[in-house]
């Protein structure tokens, strides 16, 4: 089969490799380049050890009948892939939070994911539920958005939001852009921070009652501070790994709020963070991270009923030879998510 396979920092190449095996085979259909197969494309990670086939974020045509939790998924179907590989033993496990799994590994990271034509699924992730089907509405380069949509599922469900609740995203990204639908069905008042004029061009398609465009603490501070009547938001998004985001969050946040670290920042990167100011304002400080199959399902739910819209996240189409001008189209954000799929 025809794979990208991840060599080492800046060196990927499509290979023709053995056919993928696992409990479930997938022929891939569409499989989108997040920012953290870029990242590991140009850096490496600790917990990637080359070769490798990165992907993570899937659509999956099931080629033989298989069992995913208790659903019986027929061969031929179209399914979405939950990347979490868990040890089903540790505690998290045992509560369900796949995601914080001990010893968690992970498709496209840690287990070869979905930069090629066949994957292989192990076992773990079908006894989980990890494979979810994919409604007929949907289009295979929708419903590989439907993990990083399940991710801001998860995000969502850490927060606290009322009606009418100010809410800043910092990061006009996918993920940004996603969490923008999501919050603004909760009826939050919602702010969007980002600096790249497409991507806020959308986020003002997509409801944000304002949008600033990031220049520096300070004016950007202002500039939420007036949206939000000076008081501050009552919950900030860090949907980004520019480090400079977490201190903006700190500028901009309410008394007895809430920061949610969305994104993780380059490991090189060390926040300090005043605990007397965490203290006295009574602010909170979150993260999420990932999601799991039930939030998978949930995913699929909203955007088979149209509750929300994937079709236009999807900016950038690629072919597996291309594999290497879709990470560049990602680190450098010309549009939004690209996407791989053809083989």
């Amino acid at each position: 089969m025809n794979a990208a396979v991840f060599y080492g920092p800046n060196n990927i190449a499509v290979k023709q490799v053995p056919a993928a095996e696992g409990s479930a085979v997938l022929r891939v259909k569409a499989c989108a380049v997040c920012g953290y197969d870029a990242r590991v494309y140009r850096n490496g990670h600790s917990k990637v050890r080359p070769p490798i086939i990165l992907g993570h974020e899937l659509c999956g045509e099931v080629i033989q009948d298989v069992k995913s939790g208790d659903k019986e998924i027929s061969g031929g179907s179209r399914v979405a892939v939950c990347p979490v590989v868990p040890c089903l033993s540790c505690h998290y496990c045992g509560c369900s939070d796949y995601n914080l799994c001990t010893n968690l590994k992970e498709i496209g990271s840690t287990v070869n994911g979905g930069f090629a034509q066949i994957i292989g699924i192990p076992e773990q992730v079908l006894r989980i539920g990890g494979l979810v089907s994919v409604p007929d509405s949907v289009t295979d380069e929708e419903a590989a958005l439907l993990e990083p949509l399940a991710c801001c599922l998860n995000s969502v469900s850490r927060i606290s939001t009322q009606k009418g609740n100010s809410v800043v995203i910092i990061g006009d990204g996918t993920m940004g852009l996603i969490h923008l639908q999501l919050l603004k069905l909760a009826g939050a008042k919602v702010a969007m921070v980002g600096k790249v004029n497409s991507r806020m061009r959308k986020a003002r398609d997509l409801g944000s009652d304002m949008v600033a465009e990031y220049r520096d603490p300070e004016t950007t501070s202002r500039e939420i501070l007036d949206f939000t009547t000076s008081i501050g938001a009552k919950v900030v998004i860090v949907a980004t790994s520019n480090p400079v985001a977490v201190e903006l969050a700190t500028r901009i946040c309410a008394k007895n709020s809430l920061i949610n670290l969305f994104a993780g920042v380059p490991k090189d990167h060390r926040l300090l963070l005043d605990t007397n100011w965490v203290h006295y304002n009574q602010v909170s400080v979150t993260g999420a991270f990932g999601c799991t199959p039930a939030k998978l399902q949930h995913a699929a739910k909203i955007v088979g009923e149209g509750t929300i819209d994937l079709s236009d996240l999807v900016t950038h189409r690629y072919s597996i030879h291309e594999i290497e001008e879709a990470i560049v189209a990602t680190e450098k954000y010309y549009g939004l998510r690209a996407v791989v799929s053809r083989f």
